[in-house]
């Protein structure tokens, strides 16, 4: 009987057989009927559960795209909020720290670093005392590249090496007074290996000269030393290059002289073996925002 009626009359079957067996078969019309209407209902249900379904697939579907349009604003947002990031760092980094002076970009009478900060004495050549006044010599380097420095220094000692710093910062006014002392002993020869006020990295604060405690100030045969090897293998890595190699068209060959120019950049001219006065300016600028990085 099971087999031959539809979905919908076996229900109603089923229904009266158990009502029989419970003893209500009186009355049994009734309670067909009443199982006919279960049963409708109950189609009537499914319908319903299958119409929601739909509409939640649908919804579950829409939601699915808004999440998606969500997720690629947020992207957006981000993009925008970290190129706002970047330019807010750039427009506080110093736009002179990786300018190609010597002889190329000027620095005024009124340029100084943001922040300087005193070398450790255990780093210099002279350490005692240096004039009538009896103020012991200092010297600075630019606050945010002063770890830099005394990590090489610190290094190049366990290494064994005898770097000592001989010259760092000079103002405006310390490099006339210099050059201008150059230029009474060497007359224009000076111009061969001293920048004229404005044009020296060292007014930067990002510039330093080693020696070592024999050569001390002559400079004399530095580039035959241990020491300068040393630099030449690893001073990148604390993002100070030579700025004036043995090919350069500035000044003449100057191995004591190395300049922070950060550690992207240094590597890649250690890496390619360029010279920093080589390379554009608007190549050297894409540097600048993580030069303290």
């Amino acid at each position: 009987m099971f087999e031959k009626g539809n979905k919908n009359q076996r229900y109603i079957t089923l229904v009266v057989l158990i009502l029989a067996v419970l003893g209500l078969s009186g009355g049994g019309y009734f309670y067909y009927q009443t199982a006919t209407g279960i049963i409708q209902n109950t189609g009537y249900l499914e319908e319903k559960i299958l119409e929601l379904g739909s509409k939640n697939i649908a919804l579950a579907e829409d939601l699915k795209k808004e999440q998606e349009k969500n997720g690629i604003f947020e992207t957006q947002i981000g993009e925008i909020a970290g190129t706002v990031d970047t330019l807010d760092k750039l427009a506080k980094t110093d736009k002179e720290l990786l300018q190609k002076y010597s002889k190329v970009y000027f620095l005024n009478e009124h340029y100084a670093p943001e922040a300087l900060s005193l070398i450790p004495a255990e780093f210099l050549y002279e350490k005692t005392l240096s004039n009538s006044s009896g103020q012991v010599k200092e010297m600075q380097i630019h606050a945010k590249v002063l770890p830099n420095l005394v990590n090489l220094l610190s290094v190049a000692q366990k290494d064994g090496m005898d770097l000592k710093i001989i010259s760092a910062y000079r103002s405006f006014g310390e490099q006339s007074i210099l050059k201008g002392a150059y230029t009474v002993n060497y007359g224009s020869g000076a111009n061969t290996f001293s920048a004229d006020q404005g044009y020296s990295e060292h007014q930067l604060g990002t510039t330093i000269d080693f020696t070592t405690t024999s050569i001390g100030a002559s400079f004399s045969g530095f580039s035959k030393t241990k020491e300068y090897e040393w630099l030449v293998q690893n001073a990148y890595k604390y993002g100070f290059i030579i700025s004036y190699s043995k090919d350069n068209t500035y000044y003449q060959f100057e191995p004591w002289h190395w300049r922070f120019v950060g550690k992207s950049l240094a590597k890649r001219l250690y890496e390619e073996k360029q010279n920093f006065y080589d390379l554009e300016q608007r190549i050297i600028d894409s540097y600048l925002i993580n030069i303290f990085d």
